[in-house]
């Protein structure tokens, strides 16, 4: 039962997000007043002027059709040309909020004229509207846009867009709807393993919620927000938040990931590999923390963020191996790890497509909330295989609890069925060899002392008292009928011995027909012996009542031993007989009730028929 709720609420939560990525597609992309332009493209490697750089555009005509231009890693700046003749009141979208330094300018008549000037490393106010993507309404005298882009040592991507003002109103307030439901999302995972960090006292929760925290403020940072809510009269972060984030949740990442795969009672694997890498992401991070990057050349930034490249790659690699190692080990467990990375890799994947000559409004959407949708995703899954991770080390350490209890009762059986032996062969010892010795002397005796007749009956009651006490102690030792006949005729011995001391009145009422283990037998006989010995030495009884039946519902066997004695206070006179038994009875698997007042004692005591003792 339980499995199918977990499994039905996994399908709803797939499907809930599912439907959610298509209602914000829908919202935010799906409009056919969007148009992605024609844009011819020129790489700054001779220092162009503004009107040079136009004059070489047209002649080259290097262009992209779905609006998308992506040079990468680039040691110039970039030149874009769209044309804008019929598009005069519209706005002009460039839908990367992270270059460092963006300059429009309107053409006419070729002549080329600066109207705007913004990026990364300027205030936020410099953006004309209250948005991070850049944003530049297209005037009526223009013929065209001339576009300088620039992101030396760093990835550049231009994603253009015109769009009418009254799309433009519409698409920003679907795009903050957007954002607050994926970072309403993420708190919502956030506050859930606070909650479960300081419920459960698990640090594999703090590391979770640092990860997502980290990841969320990473996601915050590429759409622009940082720098528009957090530090927009800071640049210098502006450039350096999404690396310093993304190097803190890669940190935090791998710590998840060892105490995921390892209970809390033990090591994580590949302890020093695992901490190797975690120093260097460390050292980075306060490399990047320290620096500015805005106001460093562009080969020392290049350098920087290429080394960040290559731990990022290092730390999914590493991911990747431990996956792989733990696969064969838990199963389970690292099915939702895979299937969390691999939910992250497959948006990563796109947003790589989306940088080639792809059309379709998707690439924009992707481009813009891919990285969002594979982060919540990657969470969405991990908080589920954080649930399944404490079902799977609870079973683990019920099955070593029970490995460790079958141990223990296997010792004891061990002891037991020593003791056993032991009293058997004492018995043994006693009746056929002392015995015989006693009897050999009794009738020896008998006849040398035949002119004797007094000192003969003396002596010939003396041993024949010592015999029989000796074949008392022989039979209590190890009944000689208990392995032939059974539990029954060896306690109707038992009761008849005791009713021929004339000490008290025993009465046997017993209702079992079948064989039980010899195990089981040999405890309740001597549970039922111990009983009555302390009748005999505390209680001052003149009858004792015992029961013993299987009950038919249970098929337990209940054993019932009742005195008229003047009873004792089972807490404070618990001597060694008591004790004994209550080690018996738990070693059969069992459980003892007394009840005792000045008027008699009633023990009661319940062991399982079906089963041999805790041992088995």
């Amino acid at each position: 039962m339980k499995e199918n709720s977990k499994s039905i609420a996994i399908f709803v939560s797939i499907g809930l997000f599912i439907g959610m990525l298509f209602w914000i597609f829908s919202i935010t992309q799906s409009n056919d007043a969007f148009q992605e332009p024609v844009a011819f493209v020129l790489a700054n490697d001779r220092d162009y002027t503004p009107t040079q750089a136009l004059r070489a555009i047209k002649i080259k005509k290097d262009s992209i059709v779905n609006g998308f231009f992506n040079p990468g890693f680039s040691q110039y700046k970039w030149w874009v040309y769209i044309n804008t003749k019929q598009q005069a009141g519209n706005y002009l979208q460039i839908a990367n909020p992270h270059i460092n330094e963006i300059r429009i300018y309107t053409v006419q008549n070729n002549q080329t004229q600066l109207v705007y000037e913004s990026g990364d490393y300027f205030e936020f106010k410099k953006r004309l509207i209250n948005d991070p993507d850049f944003w530049f309404k297209i005037p009526t005298s223009s013929e065209g846009l001339l576009v300088e882009a620039d992101k030396k040592g760093e990835s550049l991507e231009i994603p253009l867009r015109i769009v009418s003002a009254n799309t433009m109103t519409v698409y920003l307030a679907n795009q903050k709807m957007a954002y607050g439901i994926f970072i309403g999302w993420m708190i919502f995972l956030i506050l859930l393993n606070v909650f479960l960090w300081a419920s459960l006292r698990d640090n594999i929760h703090f590391f979770y919620i640092v990860f997502i925290s980290s990841s969320a403020i990473w996601v915050f940072s590429n759409w622009g927000l940082g720098f528009q809510y957090i530090w927009p009269d800071y640049p210098s972060m502006a450039s350096k938040a999404r690396p310093l984030f993304s190097t803190l949740s890669g940190l935090s990442l791998l710590e998840l990931i060892r105490r995921y795969f390892t209970p809390d009672e033990q090591k994580p694997i590949y302890h020093f590999y695992t901490r190797l890498i975690q120093s260097l992401l460390f050292v980075l991070f306060v490399v990047i923390a320290i620096s500015d990057l805005s106001n460093t050349s562009e080969t020392l930034r290049y350098i920087v963020l290429s080394i960040a490249n290559i731990l990022w790659l290092l730390t999914i690699v590493f991911i990747v191996f431990f996956i792989v190692k733990n696969y064969a080990k838990s199963k389970e467990l690292t099915l939702f790890f895979l299937f969390a990375f691999v939910a992250q890799l497959i948006f990563s994947v796109l947003i790589i497509f989306t940088q080639y000559n792809i059309q379709g409004d998707w690439v924009f959407f992707i481009h813009k909330y891919g990285s969002a949708i594979g982060i919540l995703a990657n969470s969405t899954i991990l908080s589920f295989g954080l649930t399944q991770r404490y079902n799977y080390y609870k079973k683990e350490r019920e099955q070593a609890e029970q490995a460790l209890i079958a141990e223990k009762n296997l010792q004891a059986d061990r002891l037991i069925h020593a003791q056993e032996e032991e009293r058997s062969r004492l018995a043994r010892e006693l009746h056929d060899g002392l015995g015989g010795l006693l009897g050999s002397i009794r009738i020896g005796a008998y006849n040398k002392l035949k002119p004797d007749t007094n000192n003969q009956q003396w002596l010939d009651q003396q041993l024949s008292e010592a015999i029989e006490d000796l074949r008392n102690i022989a039979h209590d030792l190890m009944p000689v009928n208990l392995p032939e006949k059974g539990l029954v005729a060896a306690l109707e011995k038992t009761v008849s011995r005791w009713n021929q001391a004339n000490q008290f009145n025993t009465y046997l009422n017993c209702s079992i027909q079948k064989r039980y283990p010899l195990s089981v037998e040999a405890g309740l006989y001597r549970i039922v012996s111990e009983l009555i010995y302390n009748v005999k030495k505390h209680a001052a009884a003149s009858e004792v009542y015992i029961s013993l039946w299987e009950e038919k519902n249970t098929h337990a066997i209940t054993l019932l031993v009742e005195d008229n004695g003047i009873g004792f206070s089972p807490n404070e006179n618990e001597g060694i007989g008591l004790k004994n038994i209550r080690y018996r009875v738990e070693y059969l698997g069992g459980k003892i009730m007394i009840d005792s007042n000045p008027k008699g004692t009633s023990i009661v005591i319940e062991i399982s028929a079906l089963k041999p003792p805790l041992h088995a």
